[in-house]
């Protein structure tokens, strides 16, 4: 710390004569008058920053800046204050950045796959106003997030009749992302052709492995060979360009429109309530939400795994879900996807993740996040 910081950090912490308690609250009135209009300057010279970012297509996060910012600023406040006002720094920054963005309009939301593809009908739905950006691999969707190419990624997790997308999951137990909110959405399949096929004519379907794996009963009847593709609106894109009537695609209806294929069939799937739930990831967690989920390696000992869910109920928390997943490149070991419900606060949070560090070999806390339908109304603007 340079001197100006220390006499700086040292003045917070003279001592002088007590106030009384209409003293405290009239001393705390003024300052919150002072601290609001340093607010509106310090947002009025973040107007201008967008507006320079804005000229020279620079990316809203810096984080390099940030980090020496923070580090600079940290000196200016002694303790005991000086974690909870880089708390507050690291709150305004955000605000300062979800400013940046409203001002240049750069809402960027990432997806894999190509325009007509489940995860792009899902990112338009749940952010309209937003730009977005497809990427060709769900890893590519992350790294984009990560670099501040995007300032979210929507990405499929899980659905009702295939189960998770271990890819996934394997992803967000690699790299520093958090489930900022989960969407649940409803999912129509369907089969589609050429314009001259009809059902008796097809003999292979192509599609993404999850999308043949919920039709398997209605190809097992239509007698067709499944015949794996990275995705869905791929899929119909090749069988428009192949114009084999012999070949169909799996996909939503809307990819039919989209490259001027024929509906062969609805509703192909094995559950009528065929949902996929997508996570919309982001680069920092939530600060609340209505469910918290993490990822967490289990030590090599007898009965680690039950006093994982022992502590958890200890804790008081509601665990919702638990999926095991294959520990690569470790053979035979395992980690573990824990989902909980009725998430109070970041204090129980704490206590459990506590609790934890005594019986799993690694945490990976995904933050807390609200569960939700997509949003009805195409005029609704979200942000990431």
């Amino acid at each position: 710390m340079n001197r100006t910081q220390d006499t700086a950090a040292q003045s917070c912490a003279k001592p002088g004569k007590p106030l009384t308690l209409d003293e405290a609250r009239t001393e705390i009135d003024r300052i919150d008058r002072q601290l609001a209009e340093l607010y509106q300057q310090r947002m009025q010279a973040v107007e201008a920053v967008a507006d320079y970012k804005k000229e020279y297509n620079l990316p809203v996060l810096q984080p390099d800046r940030e980090k020496a910012m923070l580090e600079r600023e940290a000196g200016y406040v002694a303790s005991p204050y000086r974690e909870s006002w880089l708390r507050l720094l690291r709150e305004i920054l955000a605000l300062s950045r979800e400013h940046q963005q409203r001002k240049i309009h750069q809402d960027v939301v990432a997806y894999q796959g190509m325009q007509g593809a489940f995860s792009h009908m899902a990112s338009k739905t749940r952010f309209p106003g937003a730009r977005l950006q497809n990427h060709p691999t769900f890893e590519d969707v992350i790294q984009a997030v990560l670099t501040g190419q995007a300032d979210c990624g929507v990405i499929p997790f899980e659905n009702t009749n295939s189960g998770l997308v271990g890819e996934v999951l394997d992803l967000l137990a690699q790299y520093p992302v958090y489930i900022r909110e989960v969407i649940d959405q409803p999912v129509e399949q369907c089969l589609l052709g050429t314009k001259d096929a009809t059902l008796k004519d097809v003999q292979w379907v192509y599609s993404k492995d999850q999308a043949l794996a919920q039709a398997r009963r209605f190809l097992e009847e239509l007698g067709a060979q499944p015949v794996p593709y990275p995705n869905t609106a791929m899929a119909a894109k090749y069988i428009a360009d192949a114009g084999d009537k012999t070949r169909a695609a799996i996909g939503a209806r809307e990819n039919a429109e989209l490259y001027d294929l024929k509906v062969l069939s609805t509703h192909i799937m094995e559950n009528a309530n065929n949902t996929t739930r997508f996570l919309v990831i982001g680069r920092e967690p939530n600060t609340e939400g209505s469910r918290f989920s993490m990822i967490v390696t289990v030590k090599n000992e007898v009965g680690a795994l039950g006093r994982i869910i022992e502590t958890i109920s200890g804790a008081g928390m509601d665990m919702c879900s638990i999926q095991s997943r294959p520990r690569r490149p470790y053979p035979f070991e395992y980690y573990f996807y824990i989902e909980l419900a009725d998430f109070c606060d970041q204090a129980q949070i704490r206590t459990l993740l506590a609790g934890l560090e005594a019986v799993c070999g690694r945490i990976k806390p995904l933050g807390p996040y609200n569960r939700q339908e997509a949003p009805k109304d195409p005029e609704e603007k979200e942000t990431c």
